[in-house]
């Protein structure tokens, strides 16, 4: 039998604790914060140890502050737990038979154990009785980040489990349990004053502790409860550096995200496009631009393949007088697409507060419910965007590739504004039609 049957969450255990410190090594004291999955966390810095015996102090401090807090463990909080240096630097291990924890000290290469989360790893297996990395044991170490002030760290390790397929830490506790759990929570969060969300916390923390499980399983579960959308960031490809029109794709394809709520940051190059809001809505807005984007090249081609085009006067040295010519093919194609774009954005727009008003009218006596719902969208992805613009220290406004205008080609930009005039969404349906 083979380590990895005897342990079968293992390596999964130890990837969620990689990114786990990825995490929390990616924070500064300038900037605390860590964003996973849209949402942002500040957990706090991950204690430094300068050698094994550092360590050892700070295990008698976390088993003395639970003691003190009246933690119980089965009893084991109150055993005493030895730490040790050992001479391998690959691993960290838990000694049951000494009540031991053996960390490689940083002269062999054992900066990576010298810090708490992994000193707490090792101190779980003391604590839950678990020699290997199973559901209770992963809840007891989930619970002891709790209870040695690391909340905020327990919510970003039990989202490190999510990603690795670990996301049901405790197989034995039923759903009426976790549903009461989440209760509690949501009427700590909505309560109006300090001390009704300190009792809904305590009694939350009571019921978690008889069933040896840690709230920030509760709160996945309230998450998955109530299903309710978080604004992301998604970053979004335009094209390949150095090709012409990607600004006007840029253009398209802000005024798409410009119907649908959402925020963008566009890169200096205009090869991405970072989007801002709530994951349905970036899911619409690109599959728009997609559509729309071929909808917009093909029917160009067309009008370029047609024959039809501008002209501009020039000066023919050679004849000495002025002449016309035709304007070249990427000014065309360019004046086409700023038209194109311009006209799209234009529609949606339109589009977007015919079906807010015809929301208002068919809820009419909860329009202001309606109201405040798509206030509070608006506020949430307004509060998201500052947050990401602040973190990213991003400065500045987008300056668009503005050396061809509309006026430079005006046929192939009037044949621009009739082809988004006809574009659609998909074979049924035009935009701004009615359903």
């Amino acid at each position: 039998m083979t380590a990895t049957t005897r342990d079968p969450d293992k390596r999964a255990v130890y990837a969620a604790e990689d990114q786990l410190a990825a995490w929390l090594d990616s924070t500064t004291p300038d900037r605390p914060t860590v964003t996973v999955d849209g949402l942002t966390f500040e957990p706090g810095p991950d204690l430094r140890f300068t050698e094994p015996a550092a360590a050892a102090t700070y295990v008698d401090t976390v088993l003395e502050r639970l003691r003190s807090d009246g933690k119980d463990y089965h009893g084991r909080e109150l055993e005493q737990v030895a730490v040790r240096p050992r001479a391998g630097a690959r691993m960290a291990v838990y000694e049951p038979a000494t009540r031991t924890i053996a960390l490689p000290p940083f002269e062999v290469g054992g900066r990576w154990a010298l810090r708490a989360t992994v000193v707490l790893h090792e101190l779980t297996h003391h604590l839950s009785g678990e020699a290997h990395h199973t559901a209770t044991w992963r809840a007891t170490f989930l619970r002891l980040l709790e209870d040695v002030g690391l909340p905020v760290t327990a919510q970003l390790l039990q989202l490190a489990y999510a990603a690795e397929g670990l996301e049901q830490v405790v197989h034995s506790v039923d759903d009426g349990t976790l549903a009461r759990l989440a209760k509690l929570l949501r009427q700590a969060e909505r309560a109006t004053n300090e001390h009704e969300r300190a009792a809904f916390l305590s009694k939350a923390q009571s019921l978690a502790t008889r069933h040896s499980v840690a709230l920030a399983v509760a709160r996945a579960h309230t998450a998955k409860e109530e299903g309710r959308e978080q604004p992301v960031a998604e970053n979004y490809r335009i094209g390949e550096r150095g090709k012409r029109g990607l600004a006007r794709y840029v253009r398209l394809l802000l005024n798409v995200a410009h119907a649908n709520d959402l925020r963008c940051t566009i890169s200096h190059d205009s090869t991405a496009v970072t989007m801002h809001g709530f994951p349905s809505d970036i899911a619409v807005a690109k599959a728009i631009y997609e559509s729309l984007l071929v909808q917009m090249v093909a029917d160009c081609e067309r009008h370029l393949a047609s024959g039809l085009r501008d002209e501009r006067t020039v000066w023919d040295s050679s004849r000495r007088r002025y002449v016309g010519r035709p304007v070249a093919t990427i000014t065309a194609r360019l004046a086409f697409y700023e038209a194109y774009a311009w006209r799209i954005g234009e529609r949606l727009d339109e589009a977007r507060q015919a079906t807010l008003a015809d929301a208002v009218k068919v809820e009419a006596d909860r329009s202001s419910e309606t109201a405040l719902a798509v206030r509070q969208k608006e506020l949430d992805v307004h509060d998201f965007f500052a947050e990401a613009l602040r973190r990213n220290n991003i400065r500045g406004t987008w300056s668009a590739d503005r050396r061809t205008k509309v006026n430079d080609a005006p046929m192939a930009a009037e044949e621009g504004l009739r082809a988004a005039d006809r574009a659609r969404l998909s074979d049924e349906k035009a935009l701004g039609e009615a359903g």
